[in-house]
């Protein structure tokens, strides 16, 4: 996950969230998904599956689209180059609605938002599923 920027032109600023960004003119959803990996973290992964779409009304009832991809690399060979933190939590941990940075050197909140925790499950279901 990524610990967002205090930024008051984004939303959820300073706290824990998914990557993403949004759909460029002409754009399709996964190619967005995969401009943001690389944007964000210098990741450029094999494969990008999609998983969801949905409308979240906590946010100005903004369409997402969740995709997935396998971590093919070491999270040391990660390049953060937008927001203060990321780092890989259980989803028992992201359940307490916050999370430690490592580089921040404190507890920030998850965005509070129910998408989290359902985007995650599905994704557990997903996996176990095609086990």
């Amino acid at each position: 996950m990524q610990l967002r920027d205090f930024k008051s032109d984004i939303v959820f600023p300073g706290q824990w969230g998914f990557f993403g960004g949004s759909i460029e003119n002409g754009e399709k959803p996964k190619e967005a998904a995969w401009r943001e990996l690389f944007e964000e973290i210098s990741y450029k992964p094999d494969t990008l599956h999609k998983l969801d779409t949905a409308i979240i009304p906590e946010i100005d009832k903004i369409i997402l689209h969740s995709f997935f991809c396998p971590l093919t690399t070491s999270v040391e060979e990660l390049v953060l180059n937008e927001g203060l933190d990321f780092g890989l939590f259980t989803l028992e941990e992201i359940m307490t609605k916050k999370l430690f940075s490592q580089k921040m050197g404190r507890f920030f909140p998850v965005v509070p938002v129910d998408h989290i925790v359902i985007t995650i499950k599905k994704l557990f279901n997903h996996l176990k599923e095609n086990e």
